[in-house]
């Protein structure tokens, strides 16, 4: 079985499938588990999840304080010019050894526990597979919020070169659910502040995708945040393009039935494209068209491709 195949059978498969080393010479060790100085453990820079609640973080300290830590860390080696964090409470700068793969708010919690030393099993995982597992845990485990999973799905493309078909393979995910993600990080850098913060929802940032880049954009992002608008309210104000909607008073409309079978190649569509699909048809002679949105020029590219199209100039 390939690590790849691995990766979409959880944490346990992985640590089952690492190539986990025996304990170091010198190492004080538990059952064969090696146990290691909370100071010889950096972080990677490359770690998805940016910010740490810090009430659950005290929360699992007090289980740590208590029970222990049940679940060893997963941590690699580091090479010589290898760079990594150094934990700011560090009692000594003593050279670090290793770099944690899986587990980082365990070893937070146990130096908030007072703990000098963890549990943990030592594989040989290079950067990018370290990153891969790293992110597949935040996911699995505790959600990572909109802008550092999409950032994370950018780093692990841009480590391995893989499309968003491959990437999307690699997580067990659809390849529109992947291609919405890396959007966000189309959204100006105030609006993305926003949703890092909670300010707005990922529902909100989806809406203002529907938005050109500009000040508009960014003015109706801060208006969701002063006036509390809900999603919906959001959605109907990009449609008019940002400004709000003028009343219109109802007129009575003859409802048409929606065509189930349109409806059914419409879905389909957006499927295949991973993006918004609207298809215009006549029904007394069959002629319409198709419209298939997309949001940068990258993305048009991909849409193109997607149809065959031949995208060397």
């Amino acid at each position: 079985m390939t690590r790849d195949r691995v990766l979409g059978k959880g944490l346990s498969a992985l640590i089952k499938a690492a190539d986990l080393k025996g304990v170091p010479s010198g190492t004080d060790s538990v059952d064969g588990v090696p146990r290691i100085p909370l100071d010889a453990i950096g972080f990677n820079p490359l770690q998805p999840r940016k910010i740490f609640d810090t009430n659950k973080l005290e929360e699992l300290s007090d289980s740590v304080r208590q029970v222990g830590i049940l679940q060893p860390v997963l941590v690699r080696e580091l090479r010589s010019d290898e760079h990594v964090t150094r934990h700011p409470d560090a009692q000594t700068m003593s050279p670090l050894q290793y770099c944690v793969v899986a587990g980082e708010r365990r070893v937070r919690a146990a130096r908030m526990a007072g703990m000098t030393e963890v549990p943990a099993l030592i594989c040989s995982y290079e950067e990018t597979e370290a990153l891969k597992v790293a992110l597949l845990e935040n996911i699995q485990r505790e959600d990572l919020g909109p802008v550092e999973e999409a950032e994370a799905y950018h780093d692990l493309m841009q480590s391995y070169g893989a499309t968003q078909e491959e990437l999307a393979e690699m997580l067990g995910k659809k390849r529109s659910t992947v291609a919405n993600m890396l959007r966000i990080l189309t959204l100006e850098a105030d609006i993305l502040t926003l949703l890092q913060v909670g300010d707005i929802s990922r529902g909100h940032a989806k809406a203002l995708l529907g938005m050109p880049p500009g000040p508009a954009r960014l003015q109706l992002a801060k208006l969701c945040n002063s006036k509390d608008l809900s999603v919906r309210e959001c959605e109907r104000r990009v449609q008019a393009g940002g400004a709000k909607p003028p009343r219109k008073k109802a007129r009575p409309k003859k409802a048409v039935p929606e065509d189930p079978a349109l409806r059914a190649l419409t879905t389909r569509a957006e499927s295949v494209f991973g993006t918004p699909v609207a298809i215009d048809r006549n029904a007394s002679d069959g002629k319409g068209s198709v419209n298939i949105r997309f949001y940068s020029d990258e993305d048009l590219m991909r849409v193109l491709k997607i149809m065959g199209v031949d995208t060397q100039l």
